[in-house]
Protein backbone atom coordinates (compact mmCIF):
# COMPACT_ATOMS: atom_id res chain seq x y z
CA UNK A 1 0.00 0.00 0.00
CA UNK A 2 0.75 3.87 -0.30
CA UNK A 3 -0.12 5.28 2.83
CA UNK A 4 0.60 9.01 3.85
CA UNK A 5 1.38 9.72 7.41
CA UNK A 6 0.61 13.24 8.73
CA UNK A 7 1.29 15.09 11.59
CA UNK A 8 2.84 18.60 12.07
CA UNK A 9 5.92 17.71 13.79
CA UNK A 10 7.60 13.88 13.53
CA UNK A 11 10.32 12.83 15.81
CA UNK A 12 11.50 10.53 18.71
CA UNK A 13 9.97 12.58 21.61
CA UNK A 14 6.25 13.52 22.83
CA UNK A 15 3.29 11.57 22.02
CA UNK A 16 1.41 11.94 18.84
CA UNK A 17 4.95 12.53 17.02
CA UNK A 18 6.58 9.31 18.13
CA UNK A 19 3.50 7.37 17.46
CA UNK A 20 3.66 8.49 13.61
CA UNK A 21 7.59 7.82 13.78
CA UNK A 22 7.15 4.26 14.88
CA UNK A 23 4.11 3.23 12.96
CA UNK A 24 6.01 4.83 9.63
CA UNK A 25 8.82 2.87 10.85
CA UNK A 26 7.15 -0.42 11.10
CA UNK A 27 4.54 0.15 7.87
CA UNK A 28 8.01 0.59 5.95
CA UNK A 29 9.53 -2.67 7.42
CA UNK A 30 6.57 -4.35 5.71
CA UNK A 31 6.93 -3.57 2.56
CA UNK A 32 4.25 -0.32 2.55
CA UNK A 33 5.46 2.67 0.06
CA UNK A 34 5.54 5.30 3.41
CA UNK A 35 5.40 8.93 2.81
CA UNK A 36 5.92 11.30 5.33
CA UNK A 37 3.72 14.72 5.78
CA UNK A 38 4.73 17.56 8.25
CA UNK A 39 6.16 20.82 8.79
CA UNK A 40 9.40 18.66 9.90
CA UNK A 41 10.85 15.67 10.54
CA UNK A 42 14.20 15.76 11.72
CA UNK A 43 15.21 12.54 11.24
CA UNK A 44 13.35 10.03 8.78
CA UNK A 45 12.49 6.80 10.41
CA UNK A 46 13.66 4.50 7.59
CA UNK A 47 15.86 5.77 4.55
CA UNK A 48 13.00 4.18 2.04
CA UNK A 49 10.44 6.14 3.56
CA UNK A 50 9.67 9.93 1.66
CA UNK A 51 9.35 13.07 3.59
CA UNK A 52 7.09 15.89 2.13
CA UNK A 53 7.68 19.19 4.13
CA UNK A 54 4.67 21.28 4.68
CA UNK A 55 5.40 25.11 4.52
CA UNK A 56 3.72 26.84 7.36
CA UNK A 57 3.02 31.06 7.29
CA UNK A 58 1.28 33.22 9.86
CA UNK A 59 2.64 34.95 13.04
CA UNK A 60 0.09 33.40 14.89
CA UNK A 61 -1.01 29.68 16.30
CA UNK A 62 -4.49 29.81 14.61
CA UNK A 63 -2.97 31.08 11.21
CA UNK A 64 -0.17 28.35 11.33
CA UNK A 65 -2.78 25.49 11.79
CA UNK A 66 -4.40 26.64 9.01
CA UNK A 67 -1.57 27.01 6.98
CA UNK A 68 -0.76 23.40 7.64
CA UNK A 69 -4.51 21.85 6.83
CA UNK A 70 -3.86 23.67 3.42
CA UNK A 71 -0.26 22.62 2.96
CA UNK A 72 -1.56 19.22 3.35
CA UNK A 73 -4.70 19.64 0.96
CA UNK A 74 -1.90 20.85 -1.50
CA UNK A 75 0.16 17.84 -1.00
CA UNK A 76 -2.54 15.25 -1.38
CA UNK A 77 -4.21 16.91 -4.45
CA UNK A 78 -0.57 16.39 -6.22
CA UNK A 79 -0.29 12.92 -4.86
CA UNK A 80 -2.22 9.73 -5.20
CA UNK A 81 -2.22 7.31 -1.87
CA UNK A 82 -3.88 4.50 -0.80
CA UNK A 83 -4.71 5.26 2.89
CA UNK A 84 -4.42 8.92 4.04
CA UNK A 85 -3.60 8.39 7.76
CA UNK A 86 -3.73 11.66 9.78
CA UNK A 87 -2.67 12.48 13.55
CA UNK A 88 -3.36 16.04 13.23
CA UNK A 89 -6.62 17.91 12.80
CA UNK A 90 -6.71 18.92 9.02
CA UNK A 91 -9.44 18.75 6.39
CA UNK A 92 -9.93 15.50 5.12
CA UNK A 93 -8.58 11.86 5.08
CA UNK A 94 -9.30 8.28 5.60
CA UNK A 95 -8.19 7.56 8.96
CA UNK A 96 -7.94 10.15 11.75
CA UNK A 97 -6.12 9.07 14.98
CA UNK A 98 -7.89 11.30 17.47
CA UNK A 99 -3.87 11.15 19.49
CA UNK A 100 -4.91 13.64 21.53
CA UNK A 101 -8.76 13.69 21.96
CA UNK A 102 -10.86 16.31 21.46
CA UNK A 103 -10.42 19.52 22.22
CA UNK A 104 -14.00 20.46 22.99
CA UNK A 105 -13.76 17.92 26.10
CA UNK A 106 -10.14 19.87 26.70
CA UNK A 107 -12.55 23.26 27.13
CA UNK A 108 -14.79 21.25 29.13
CA UNK A 109 -12.53 19.89 31.88
CA UNK A 110 -10.19 22.78 32.10
CA UNK A 111 -13.00 25.61 32.33
CA UNK A 112 -13.50 25.01 36.01
CA UNK A 113 -9.79 25.41 36.99
CA UNK A 114 -9.24 28.64 35.42
CA UNK A 115 -10.86 31.94 36.83
CA UNK A 116 -13.39 33.64 35.50
CA UNK A 117 -10.77 36.18 33.68
CA UNK A 118 -8.72 33.85 32.18
CA UNK A 119 -12.07 31.59 30.77
CA UNK A 120 -12.83 35.51 29.25
CA UNK A 121 -8.75 35.70 27.49
CA UNK A 122 -8.91 32.24 26.26
CA UNK A 123 -12.52 32.46 24.65
CA UNK A 124 -11.21 35.56 22.45
CA UNK A 125 -8.35 33.52 21.44
CA UNK A 126 -9.06 32.64 17.60
CA UNK A 127 -7.01 29.13 17.83
CA UNK A 128 -9.84 27.48 20.05
CA UNK A 129 -12.34 28.27 17.19
CA UNK A 130 -9.76 26.95 14.25
CA UNK A 131 -9.23 23.02 16.21
CA UNK A 132 -12.95 23.04 17.47
CA UNK A 133 -14.11 23.80 13.37
CA UNK A 134 -11.49 20.88 11.74
CA UNK A 135 -12.71 18.86 14.78
CA UNK A 136 -16.19 19.20 13.64
CA UNK A 137 -15.02 18.60 10.18
CA UNK A 138 -13.08 15.70 10.62
CA UNK A 139 -16.00 13.80 12.91
CA UNK A 140 -19.04 15.97 12.52
CA UNK A 141 -18.81 16.57 8.86
CA UNK A 142 -17.31 13.63 6.78
CA UNK A 143 -13.79 14.98 6.75
CA UNK A 144 -12.21 11.29 7.80
CA UNK A 145 -14.00 8.35 6.54
CA UNK A 146 -12.65 6.63 10.24
CA UNK A 147 -11.77 8.22 13.32
CA UNK A 148 -9.83 5.98 15.89
CA UNK A 149 -9.63 6.53 19.44
CA UNK A 150 -6.30 5.63 21.83
CA UNK A 151 -8.63 4.42 24.48
CA UNK A 152 -12.07 3.37 25.36
CA UNK A 153 -12.30 7.10 27.24
CA UNK A 154 -11.22 8.60 23.71
CA UNK A 155 -14.00 6.28 21.98
CA UNK A 156 -16.55 7.41 24.25
CA UNK A 157 -15.95 11.20 23.86
CA UNK A 158 -16.37 10.67 20.11
CA UNK A 159 -19.33 9.12 20.18
CA UNK A 160 -20.94 11.59 22.79
CA UNK A 161 -19.96 14.33 20.52
CA UNK A 162 -20.35 13.58 17.24
CA UNK A 163 -22.23 10.44 17.41
CA UNK A 164 -20.31 8.01 15.49
CA UNK A 165 -20.80 4.73 16.28
CA UNK A 166 -18.16 1.97 16.80
CA UNK A 167 -15.22 3.95 17.14
CA UNK A 168 -12.33 1.93 16.62
CA UNK A 169 -9.33 1.74 19.66
CA UNK A 170 -5.77 1.57 18.71
CA UNK A 171 -3.93 1.58 22.03
CA UNK A 172 -0.37 3.46 22.51
CA UNK A 173 2.35 0.99 22.08
CA UNK A 174 6.00 1.25 23.50
CA UNK A 175 9.19 0.15 23.03
CA UNK A 176 10.20 -2.44 25.41
CA UNK A 177 13.81 -2.56 24.84
CA UNK A 178 14.74 1.33 24.98
CA UNK A 179 12.17 1.50 28.11
CA UNK A 180 13.29 -1.11 30.36
CA UNK A 181 14.17 -1.51 33.90
CA UNK A 182 17.80 -0.54 35.14
CA UNK A 183 20.72 -2.67 36.36
CA UNK A 184 21.63 -2.42 39.37
CA UNK A 185 25.00 -0.76 38.78
CA UNK A 186 23.11 1.42 35.94
CA UNK A 187 20.74 2.50 37.70
CA UNK A 188 23.30 3.76 40.63
CA UNK A 189 25.39 5.37 37.66
CA UNK A 190 22.27 7.42 36.35
CA UNK A 191 21.32 8.29 40.02
CA UNK A 192 24.73 9.85 40.48
CA UNK A 193 24.89 11.47 37.61
CA UNK A 194 21.40 13.42 38.09
CA UNK A 195 22.72 14.22 41.81
CA UNK A 196 20.22 11.86 43.83
CA UNK A 197 21.14 10.32 47.23
CA UNK A 198 20.98 6.34 47.75
CA UNK A 199 18.09 7.49 50.20
CA UNK A 200 16.35 9.65 48.02
CA UNK A 201 12.67 8.47 46.55
CA UNK A 202 12.44 10.10 43.59
CA UNK A 203 8.84 10.62 42.00
CA UNK A 204 9.15 11.29 38.22
CA UNK A 205 6.98 13.34 36.28
CA UNK A 206 7.74 13.61 32.32
CA UNK A 207 4.80 15.75 30.16
CA UNK A 208 4.71 19.28 28.45
CA UNK A 209 1.70 21.20 29.12
CA UNK A 210 2.17 21.87 33.01
CA UNK A 211 -1.26 23.09 33.43
CA UNK A 212 -3.20 19.85 31.80
CA UNK A 213 -0.71 17.44 33.34
CA UNK A 214 -1.02 18.44 36.40
CA UNK A 215 2.24 19.31 37.58
CA UNK A 216 0.88 22.17 40.32
CA UNK A 217 -0.73 19.10 42.15
CA UNK A 218 2.13 16.78 41.59
CA UNK A 219 4.22 19.60 43.57
CA UNK A 220 1.49 20.20 46.22
CA UNK A 221 1.38 16.64 46.80
CA UNK A 222 5.41 16.44 47.58
CA UNK A 223 5.13 19.00 49.89
CA UNK A 224 2.31 16.67 51.69
CA UNK A 225 4.81 14.02 51.39
CA UNK A 226 7.10 13.76 55.03
CA UNK A 227 10.42 12.01 55.05
CA UNK A 228 10.23 9.38 57.97
CA UNK A 229 12.81 10.16 60.56
CA UNK A 230 15.46 7.95 59.37
CA UNK A 231 13.72 6.94 56.24
CA UNK A 232 14.30 7.99 53.14
CA UNK A 233 13.69 11.78 51.31
CA UNK A 234 11.23 12.08 48.61
CA UNK A 235 11.85 13.99 46.01
CA UNK A 236 9.84 15.19 42.50
CA UNK A 237 11.98 14.62 38.79
CA UNK A 238 10.08 16.88 36.12
CA UNK A 239 10.94 16.82 32.44
CA UNK A 240 9.04 18.66 30.13
CA UNK A 241 8.50 22.48 28.40
CA UNK A 242 6.38 24.85 30.05
CA UNK A 243 6.51 27.81 32.41
CA UNK A 244 9.33 26.26 34.65
CA UNK A 245 9.83 29.37 36.44
CA UNK A 246 6.39 29.67 37.75
CA UNK A 247 7.01 26.21 38.99
CA UNK A 248 9.72 26.35 40.65
CA UNK A 249 8.17 29.44 42.59
CA UNK A 250 5.74 27.54 43.76
CA UNK A 251 7.79 24.37 45.31
CA UNK A 252 9.85 27.09 46.93
CA UNK A 253 6.40 28.58 48.39
CA UNK A 254 5.48 25.38 49.95
CA UNK A 255 8.86 24.84 51.36
CA UNK A 256 9.86 22.00 48.78
CA UNK A 257 12.54 23.90 46.24
CA UNK A 258 15.10 21.98 47.40
CA UNK A 259 13.76 18.84 46.59
CA UNK A 260 12.12 19.78 43.43
CA UNK A 261 13.62 20.38 39.98
CA UNK A 262 13.74 20.15 36.33
CA UNK A 263 16.29 17.45 34.86
CA UNK A 264 18.30 19.08 31.90
CA UNK A 265 17.59 17.69 28.36
CA UNK A 266 21.21 16.14 28.01
CA UNK A 267 20.07 13.54 30.29
CA UNK A 268 17.53 11.12 27.86
CA UNK A 269 14.40 10.51 29.22
CA UNK A 270 14.74 6.50 29.43
CA UNK A 271 17.35 6.87 31.07
CA UNK A 272 15.35 9.07 33.74
CA UNK A 273 13.33 6.41 34.26
CA UNK A 274 15.83 3.66 35.21
CA UNK A 275 16.83 6.38 37.45
CA UNK A 276 13.51 7.10 39.47
CA UNK A 277 11.71 4.98 42.29
CA UNK A 278 8.00 5.91 40.98
CA UNK A 279 5.61 7.48 38.47
CA UNK A 280 3.35 10.33 38.55
CA UNK A 281 0.99 12.30 35.85
CA UNK A 282 -1.43 13.62 37.41
CA UNK A 283 -3.67 15.11 34.19
CA UNK A 284 -7.14 16.81 34.12
CA UNK A 285 -7.57 15.72 30.72
CA UNK A 286 -5.16 12.82 29.26
CA UNK A 287 -6.62 10.43 26.52
CA UNK A 288 -4.53 7.81 27.09
CA UNK A 289 -0.69 9.20 27.96
CA UNK A 290 2.30 7.12 26.36
CA UNK A 291 4.75 8.13 29.74
CA UNK A 292 2.74 5.67 31.73
CA UNK A 293 3.59 2.91 29.40
CA UNK A 294 6.85 4.02 29.35
CA UNK A 295 7.13 4.39 32.69
CA UNK A 296 5.15 0.88 33.36
CA UNK A 297 7.74 -0.93 30.92
CA UNK A 298 10.71 0.91 32.70
CA UNK A 299 9.48 -1.08 36.04
CA UNK A 300 8.05 1.90 37.92
CA UNK A 301 4.94 1.94 40.85
CA UNK A 302 3.10 4.78 39.03
CA UNK A 303 0.18 7.08 39.82
CA UNK A 304 -2.30 7.02 37.29
CA UNK A 305 -4.83 9.87 36.99
CA UNK A 306 -8.53 8.49 36.89
CA UNK A 307 -8.83 11.54 34.17
CA UNK A 308 -6.58 9.31 31.39
CA UNK A 309 -7.18 6.48 29.35
CA UNK A 310 -4.29 4.59 30.30
CA UNK A 311 -6.04 3.98 34.02
CA UNK A 312 -8.36 1.85 32.19
CA UNK A 313 -5.82 -1.02 30.95
CA UNK A 314 -4.34 -1.70 34.80
CA UNK A 315 -5.82 -3.04 37.85
CA UNK A 316 -6.07 -0.18 40.44
CA UNK A 317 -3.02 -1.39 43.41
CA UNK A 318 -1.96 -3.97 41.35
CA UNK A 319 -0.05 -2.12 37.95
CA UNK A 320 -0.27 1.13 39.61
CA UNK A 321 -2.64 3.14 42.03
CA UNK A 322 -5.61 5.11 39.87
CA UNK A 323 -5.94 8.82 41.27
CA UNK A 324 -9.39 9.25 41.60
CA UNK A 325 -9.56 13.43 41.59
CA UNK A 326 -5.71 14.41 40.09
CA UNK A 327 -5.96 18.03 41.80
CA UNK A 328 -6.17 16.21 45.49
CA UNK A 329 -2.46 16.94 46.70
CA UNK A 330 -3.11 15.03 50.04
CA UNK A 331 -4.68 11.98 47.82
CA UNK A 332 -1.11 12.24 45.48
CA UNK A 333 0.81 12.29 48.46
CA UNK A 334 -0.89 9.50 50.52
CA UNK A 335 -0.38 7.24 46.91
CA UNK A 336 3.39 8.36 46.07
CA UNK A 337 4.21 7.40 50.12
CA UNK A 338 2.42 3.86 49.17
CA UNK A 339 5.40 3.35 46.45
CA UNK A 340 7.74 4.10 48.78
CA UNK A 341 7.59 0.68 50.66
CA UNK A 342 10.23 -0.95 48.68
CA UNK A 343 8.44 -4.47 48.27
CA UNK A 344 4.92 -3.27 47.25
CA UNK A 345 7.02 -1.16 44.84
CA UNK A 346 8.75 -4.23 43.18
CA UNK A 347 5.76 -6.02 42.98
CA UNK A 348 4.07 -3.41 41.40
CA UNK A 349 6.61 -2.59 39.10
CA UNK A 350 7.12 -5.86 38.23
CA UNK A 351 3.59 -6.24 37.08
CA UNK A 352 3.41 -3.34 35.39
CA UNK A 353 6.45 -4.30 33.37
CA UNK A 354 4.50 -7.46 32.51
CA UNK A 355 1.22 -5.56 31.18
CA UNK A 356 3.16 -3.40 29.45
CA UNK A 357 4.94 -6.14 27.01
CA UNK A 358 1.32 -6.71 25.93
CA UNK A 359 1.13 -3.03 23.96
CA UNK A 360 3.76 -3.15 21.38
CA UNK A 361 3.98 -1.49 17.66
CA UNK A 362 4.05 -4.74 16.11
CA UNK A 363 0.69 -5.63 17.57
CA UNK A 364 -0.13 -1.56 16.62
CA UNK A 365 0.63 -2.04 13.10
CA UNK A 366 -1.67 -5.28 13.01
CA UNK A 367 -4.37 -3.08 14.21
CA UNK A 368 -3.90 0.07 11.97
CA UNK A 369 -2.99 -2.66 8.70
CA UNK A 370 -6.07 -4.50 8.94
CA UNK A 371 -7.99 -0.86 9.09
CA UNK A 372 -6.43 0.04 6.41
CA UNK A 373 -7.07 -3.24 3.87
CA UNK A 374 -10.91 -2.59 5.13
CA UNK A 375 -10.63 1.31 3.62
CA UNK A 376 -9.35 0.01 0.72
CA UNK A 377 -11.97 -3.13 0.14
CA UNK A 378 -14.36 -0.63 0.55
CA UNK A 379 -13.51 1.56 -2.12
CA UNK A 380 -13.34 -1.56 -3.97
CA UNK A 381 -17.12 -1.93 -3.24
CA UNK A 382 -18.25 1.55 -3.86
CA UNK A 383 -19.63 1.90 -0.37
Amino acid sequence: MKIAMIRSAVHRHGGAERYVWHLSKEMDARGHEVHVIARRCPELPAPSIRFHPVRVSGLFSFLKVRSFAKGVDEILENERFDVVHSCDRINRCDVYHADEGLHREWLRASSPRLSPWARFVRSLDPLHKVLLGLEENLMGGGGAKIVTAISRKGAAEVERHFGLRKVPVIYNSVDAEEFRPPEASEREEIRNRIGLAEDDFAALYVGTGFFRKGLRHLIEGLAGMKSPRGGRTPRLLARGRGARAACERLARSRGVGERFRFVDEDVPTALLYRAADAFALPSLYEPFGSTYLEAMASGLPCVFSSRSGAAEIITDGKEGFVLDDPTDADEIARLLCLCMDEEKAAAMGAAARALSLKFTWRANADATERLYREIIESRGRGS
